[in-house]
């Protein structure tokens, strides 16, 4: 045996144990594409798998009003309502949705899939009310069951998907679930009606399926026609070690932008590569802006936030942290027509663990009414600038040493 060889597998032993999510070789999209029409379509396919189709209505829905709408959609069910929740704990919005779900037609057929992972006090106070209603309730991947769980990747591997869906015409999306009685979060969600609700009640049955509920029936998925002029598609993405379809549809999002970039983001802990991309437009002319949290419960989290504001801010990027509320939208604004909605976190442990998803849309008044929420939330928030930023305390400094990597948020 060549003697070098045990030395050398040892070395890429090393190597491999070292290797964290975020590695340098992520993907990054330098090609010219065009922030809508068939191109930015055809982008997409190549990316994740699916393309915009046309024929949507669509319609930003915010803050109190979210338990409105999926009030509203309960209600207005004739055959099913499906729920999917990352978080679901008791309080007035809890509350709220539990009488409309006592109200629906007895015809209308409940399913609810809730990870419990961030829905404590779910399992004792809202699924007896749910299953007393008629609801069929699951857990996503229970730490209970036959077994108790304690494998880590298990724990980790979590759901971020939030899905309601009525009779398999309507849907909603967002970057969060139902709140307890804590502060109210400051959300978005939008509400999409047209063909493509079909890929969001396949990412339901999906998920479903995995959680025993079984095969949904024909009836779930019916013919749907056109409701608008919007084009749109829902795109789902599960937790992938190497590069999953959240990034995809993220770097294809960025790589489109020619003049205008507006994120907001729950979950501000960029990879090398976004971070790569967000400089690269931002030199490049295009208007970068990113409104993340000012107000977070983790300080880990909050210091991996901001390890990246320094690279950012040098390259001509504006940033804001809110203030107002807990953060917990999740949108992309791209020039005049593009927007994405959804639970999709700029975090690689968000990628390569959770399932997520968003809806991608091209349409001008849906883009208008996002970027004046936008323009309305930075007055709420605090500009980071960058002189300020250069000349803050040696303790702030040490405050955001931490690896980006090392933390992760939901």
């Amino acid at each position: 045996m060549n003697p070098s060889r045990p030395l050398l597998l040892a070395c890429l032993l090393c190597v491999m144990g070292c290797i964290q999510r975020d590695f340098p070789q992520k993907l990054r999209i330098r090609e010219d594409i065009p922030s809508s029409g068939p191109l930015l379509s055809l982008a997409l396919y190549q990316s994740v798998g699916v393309g915009l189709g046309e024929g949507h209505g669509v319609a930003l829905v915010e803050d109190e009003h979210i338990p409105e709408e999926i009030d509203s959609q309960i209600r207005q069910a004739h055959g099913s309502i499906h729920l999917l929740m990352s978080r679901w704990r008791p309080g007035a919005d809890s509350e709220r949705l539990l009488r409309a779900v006592a109200a629906r037609a007895p015809e209308v057929k409940c399913r609810v899939l809730v990870d419990p992972l961030a829905s404590p006090g779910f399992a004792e106070k809202v699924e007896p009310a749910l299953v007393q209603s008629g609801c069929e309730v699951r857990a996503y991947r229970p730490f209970v069951g036959q077994e108790v769980v304690f494998n880590d990747e298990r724990l980790a591997a979590r759901n971020h998907r939030q899905l309601v869906i009525r009779d398999g015409r309507g849907g909603l999306t967002g970057g969060t679930g139902v709140g307890g009685e804590g502060p109210a979060w400051h959300d978005t969600y939008v509400h999409v009606e047209g063909p493509a609700v079909r890929q969001l009640q396949q990412a339901f049955a999906r998920d479903w399926l995995e959680a025993g509920g079984g095969l949904l029936p024909a009836s779930e998925f019916p013919a749907l026609e056109a409701q608008g002029a919007a084009r749109a598609a829902f795109i789902p993405s599960t937790g992938s070690p190497s590069l999953s379809h959240s990034e995809r549809m993220l770097q294809v999002l960025m790589a489109s932008a020619r003049h205008r970039l507006w994120l907001t983001n729950a979950c501000f802990v960029p990879s090398a590569a976004t971070v790569a991309t967000l400089i690269h437009k931002a030199q490049a002319g295009v208007d970068v802006r990113i409104l993340v949290p000012g107000l977070q419960e983790d300080a880990r989290v909050l210091a991996a936030q901001r390890s990246t504001y320094e690279r950012l801010l040098e390259s001509g990027v504006r940033l804001w942290e809110y203030q107002r509320a807990p953060l917990q939208a999740r949108t992309v604004l791209v020039d005049e027509q593009l927007v994405a909605v959804g639970s999709t976190s700029l975090e690689p442990n968000a990628h390569a663990l959770l399932e997520e998803g968003a809806f991608v849309i091209e349409d001008a008044p849906l883009a208008r009414s996002l970027a004046e929420r936008f323009e309305r939330d930075v007055t709420h928030a605090n500009e980071v600038r960058q002189d300020e930023w250069r000349d803050r305390g040696w303790l702030q400094r040490v405050s955001v040493a931490l690896p980006a990597t090392e933390a992760g948020c939901r």
